[in-house]
């Protein structure tokens, strides 16, 4: 049994006892150098009284400065053992120059022996009682040889032994209890504590969004998921893992809260997902209240649905595969044969110019529509290959230049990533088509508007959730507000010979990759498309 189980109460209680120690040396021998003359002290032996007194009033002052509480259990055992037969030893003297136990100074080894059995654990307790015993019989047996004194004071020194006994026995087994109780308050109490931090921890960690709002939609606690799937900002010196409150209310987003309202309106209805900004995850909102009381408040999750729309993205190309591969055949067979026949009546030298030029209208639109299935296919046939985790400077480096190489391409690409460390989990041949995409569109429309074909690539980690984004931005004049509604549809196109599939293929792709590609206006009024990558240590595939 560790007798160390109340540190803290045993600390107070030997401070205590310390300050006592000093205030009766005080009293004792302010009361001794007064001469007053109600009291008996030292009246048998007055020099013993003074030095004794003297003595035990620097050795108070000394344990007193100089002793320790807080040290260790097994050394202040022993020195608190040694201290207290210190003061039975200097109580003992001081009663035997005072006459005995008739002087009423043999009591204040009660105050001693209850100190002592409080703090000393074990029979060294039960063995302070037992030299206190000793010295009163001891000092009333001296003073009979040297001077006579009534039978009664051996019967006072015995019943006041015997009252030792009882006290250190009563007091042990009374602090022995307060002991065992403490230690299992202490154990609950770590147990608990350790439930806590177990529970805040698994609440950090989960990917599930948590949030506990006010009667105001005002957030009062949220945890690190939550942070992020709503972009809060960050708040400095906020908790640990787990539930971190805010420093200052924070107030929900307006489509979260609108959700709060449909839901308070009709809880059986399913709020529907979700999206702080463009560019972020879709979300889907769970309530309760935290009590049964509807003034309550309000426990909100939050589940990231990006990872079910990639699987439903992947069965999506999986059936769009089926699809064109049972289609093609019905439709390239007939389509070749047309192709095929024009362009043998392309070959006959008597056809008018009428002719010839209706005849160029369908090789044109049986090419368009052999391109269309080409990229049909070609966004279907995408096998399930894992992802790799790249440092998206150095890969795009490489990008840039198998571009030129491949295209020919003498015009000017920059790239700007910061920090230069930044890593992007991704499948590589599906984001290289992305950029093909978005590169020969943005060189185009800046060729365009400029005269010379130009890019740049800026991007790195994300300030506000420390996820890798990646921005495409040309010198073209940008998509009027009309034909932004419509961008990533697919077939629809501003270009006569386009087919309408680019900017859809590679947003279908940057989900099936659980990233998002969005498009805005630079405030230079620039096209700028994003690429919102998944965090690279969170990306599963």
């Amino acid at each position: 049994m560790d007798a160390n189980t109340l540190p803290d109460q045993n600390t107070r209680i030997l401070q205590i006892y310390n300050v006592y120690r000093v205030a009766l040396a005080i009293i004792l021998l302010l009361s001794f150098l007064t001469g007053a003359t109600t009291t008996q002290l030292g009246n048998h032996n007055p020099p013993l009284f003074l030095y004794t007194t003297e003595a035990y009033l620097g050795f108070s002052m000394l344990v007193f400065f100089v002793f320790k509480p807080e040290q260790s259990f097994k050394a202040r055992q022993r020195l608190l053992s040694t201290l207290f037969i210190i003061d039975i030893l200097s109580i003992a003297l001081l009663t035997y120059s005072s006459r005995g136990v008739l002087s009423g100074l043999g009591l204040l080894h009660l105050v001693t022996i209850a100190a002592g059995s409080i703090l000393i654990v074990g029979r060294m307790s039960t063995f302070l009682a037992a030299i206190a015993s000793i010295a009163i019989i001891y000092s009333e047996i001296y003073l009979s040889f040297t001077r006579n004194i009534p039978v009664n004071q051996y019967v006072q020194s015995g019943l006041l032994g015997a009252l030792l006994f009882a006290t250190s026995l009563y007091l042990q087994t009374l602090a022995d209890r307060m002991r065992r109780s403490a230690l299992l308050a202490a154990r609950q109490a770590s147990d608990i504590l350790s439930l806590e931090q177990l529970n805040q921890l698994i609440i950090a960690r989960m990917r599930t969004g948590i949030l506990v709002l006010g009667q105001e939609g005002n957030i009062i606690t949220a945890n690190d998921a939550a942070n992020q799937m709503l972009a809060l900002p960050p708040i400095d010196e906020r908790a640990n893992s787990g539930l971190e409150s805010t420093a200052s209310p924070t107030v929900l987003p307006e489509i979260l809260l609108d959700n709060l309202n449909h839901w308070k309106d009709n809880k059986t209805k399913r709020p529907p997902t979700f999206s702080v900004d463009n560019s972020g995850p879709q979300l889907q909102a769970s309530f309760t209240y935290l009590t049964p009381q509807p003034d309550s408040s309000v426990l909100v999750f939050l589940e990231d649905s990006s990872h079910l729309i990639q699987r439903v993205k992947q069965l999506k190309l999986a059936s769009l595969g089926r699809l064109t591969a049972s289609i093609a055949h019905e439709i390239r067979n007939p389509l070749g044969a047309i192709s095929h026949a024009t362009q043998l009546l392309a070959e006959d030298s008597q056809l008018s110019a009428t002719d010839r030029r209706l005849l160029e209208i369908i090789i044109t639109h049986s090419a368009r529509v052999n391109q269309i299935i080409e990229d049909v296919l070609h966004m279907s046939r995408h096998k399930q290959v894992r992802t790799q985790r790249v440092n998206l400077h150095d890969w795009l480096t490489d990008f840039v230049d198998n571009y030129r190489e491949s295209h020919k391409f003498h015009g000017e690409i920059q790239i700007d990533i910061q920090p230069r460390s930044t890593e992007v989990r991704i499948i590589t041949n599906q984001l290289e088509q992305i950029l093909n995409n978005l590169v020969e569109n943005g060189l185009r429309y800046s060729e365009k508007q400029t005269g010379k074909p130009s890019l740049q690539f800026r991007g790195g980690i994300s300030d506000r959730d420390d996820i890798p984004v990646l921005h495409v931005i040309d010198d073209g004049p940008g998509i009027d507000e009309k034909t932004e509604e419509h961008l990533f549809e697919p077939f629809h196109t501003t270009e006569a010979t386009g087919t309408g599939l680019g900017l859809y293929i590679s947003k279908e792709l940057c989900e099936a990759n659980q990233a998002q590609l969005s498009y805005k206006r630079t405030e230079q009024g620039k096209s700028c498309f994003s690429i919102r990558f998944a965090h690279p240590d969170r990306n599963i595939d």
